[in-house]
C-alpha cells in the first residue's frame, strides 16, 4: 500500500507549527497538555511524577498555560487535605485535537520501513 502524499513533508512543517505557537514550545507543556487532553484532569502531584519536574517548574510551566487559557487550576479539599486540581479548558481541548489531529496525519502520510527506499524526505543521512 502507498502512503498518503505529503508533498516536501509540509504534514511536518505543519506539525513544527502548531509545536512552535506559545506557550508550546516546550516539551514538557506539550507533555501536560498531551495527558490532560487523554485525562481531562489531573491532580498536581501526578503530574509532578509525569513531568519528573520540580514543583516550582511545573508552577511556572502550567502558568504559561493557563495564562493562555488552556488549563484551569483549582484547589479542592479531600481527606488527605487541600489538593491541586488542574483541569484542561475548551481551548485547551482544541488545541490538543489540533496536535493529535497533525501528528496523525504526519504518521498516515510516512512509508513504513519495507516500503522506504532511502531516508524521509527531508532528512539527510549522516
Amino acid at each position: 500500500m502507498a502512503p498518503t502524499a505529503d508533498p516536501e513533508g509540509a504534514g511536518l512543517r505543519t506539525l513544527g507549527d502548531v509545536l512552535t505557537q506559545e506557550p508550546l514550545r516546550n516539551s514538557i507543556r506539550v507533555l501536560i497538555l498531551i495527558s490532560l487532553g487523554m485525562n481531562r484532569a489531573l491532580a498536581f502531584s501526578d503530574l509532578l511524577e509525569l513531568t519528573g519536574t520540580s514543583k516550582g517548574s511545573l508552577g511556572h510551566h502550567l502558568e504559561q498555560l493557563e495564562s493562555a487559557s488552556l488549563v484551569r487550576t483549582r484547589m479542592v479539599f479531600t481527606l488527605g487535605g487541600p489538593r491541586l486540581r488542574v483541569e484542561i479548558t475548551p481551548q485547551g481541548l482544541a488545541k490538543y485535537a489540533e496536535l493529535a489531529r497533525e501528528l496523525a496525519r504526519v504518521v498516515a502520510a510516512r512509508p513504513t520501513v519495507a516500503e522506504r527506499k532511502g531516508p524521509a524526505p527531508g532528512l539527510s543521512r549522516g
